[in-house]
């Protein structure tokens, strides 16, 4: 079924358009999917740059790997931010490549990718990995709005593949989310289309790698506190998918952004930045100016404007979640906060 811009997504197991009623995604699942991260660079984290950094080889014991990284971190991040730089999409694919797909088209279905994530249970990494590779292969191939989904749901699968090689990601299910609107084998082809679009360069940088690198600085000892702050920071993130102007921001601007907008949201009257979030995030205020106030706007709205649907905000406005799309920011930011911290 063809995705016109006045359509939407109701729920994961259907195809785009349709009138079906959502599934409810686990609150436990979607919790765990982006709890927290302890200490400067956690198993996960290692784990996640090994991949990137060699995709073909096996994973040692976490702890080991964690400890032989520590030494390379300054050099890990300089290669990440290059390697950021080096595999994102062009921010203006939907004007110069596309020709029957908008940025609304866009945000449809990637707030059906968060409905189907929350669904199958994936990570927040795999979702945002997902929507990196819809945007590059956007990037470079031409489609029909009727093969976006197909695109979309693909890359979910490709990226859930990437993520855990353990498990086995069956073709069928990620067909059958999408009321059988596609066969087996146009779901095997697109996957083809994806990794050649790609260059078999799959691991690439996303918000969520430099969003844990910079929330341990602004872990104290109050957990619940810290809690609330990588669940708001996590809906900054997921909420800003949705825009197709976003994707103009590094995934390391942006996670700066959030933490930035998230802090802000939850001490409104103390200063959101620092020296030392400066010197780790390696981005002054001024750096990330236009991506918080874009980003904040969002947030003021609590959806892409238009959308008819709303998978970001009611996945966290549940409990499990600390309710933090609930959370209201202020209107106005103070003109002092947006000037650069000095010494």
């Amino acid at each position: 079924m063809e995705v016109s811009d006045e359509e939407s997504v109701t729920g994961p197991a259907r195809s785009l358009g349709t009138d079906s009623e959502p599934e409810q995604p686990d609150p436990a699942a979607a919790a765990a999917a982006i709890a927290p991260y302890p200490g400067d660079i956690d198993d996960e984290t290692a784990a996640d740059l090994a991949r990137l950094l060699d995709p073909d080889s096996e994973q040692p014991d976490p702890a080991a790997l964690r400890a032989g990284m520590a030494p390379y971190l300054g050099d890990i991040d300089r290669y990440m931010r290059s390697l950021e730089a080096s595999r994102r999409p062009r921010d203006d694919y939907i004007w110069t490549t596309q020709e029957d797909i908008n940025p609304k088209m866009r945000a449809v279905l990637v707030d059906w990718l968060v409905d189907v994530a929350c669904t199958f249970r994936l990570p927040a990494d795999t979702l945002h990995l997902a929507v990196s590779y819809v945007d590059r292969f956007l990037t470079t191939s031409v489609i029909k709005r009727h093969e976006l989904q197909l695109l979309g749901v693909t890359a979910l699968l490709v990226a859930a593949k990437y993520e855990d090689d353990i498990f086995v990601h069956e073709v069928q299910r990620y067909r059958g989310v999408t009321g059988n609107t596609y066969t087996a084998q146009q779901v095997v082809k697109m996957e083809t289309d994806i990794l050649k679009s790609l260059n078999f360069e799959m691991g690439s940088p996303t918000a969520r790698t430099f969003l844990r690198r910079y929330i341990t600085v602004c872990r104290g000892r109050d957990r619940a506190k810290a809690e609330k702050l990588e669940f708001l920071c996590s809906y900054l993130a997921e909420l800003s998918l949705l825009d197709y102007d976003c994707i103009q921001f590094n995934p390391s601007v942006v996670a700066a952004a959030y933490l930035f907008l998230a802090r802000f949201t939850i001490s409104p009257t103390a200063h959101p930045w620092n020296l030392t979030l400066q010197r780790n995030t390696k981005y002054k205020v001024s750096d990330l100016k236009s991506c918080i106030l874009m980003i904040h706007e969002l947030q003021l709205n609590g959806t892409y404007p238009g959308l008819k649907e709303d998978a970001v905000k009611v996945k966290y406005n549940d409990r499990e979640l600390e309710g933090v799309s609930a959370m209201a920011s202020p209107k106005n930011m103070p003109p002092r906060f947006l000037k650069n911290i000095r010494r």
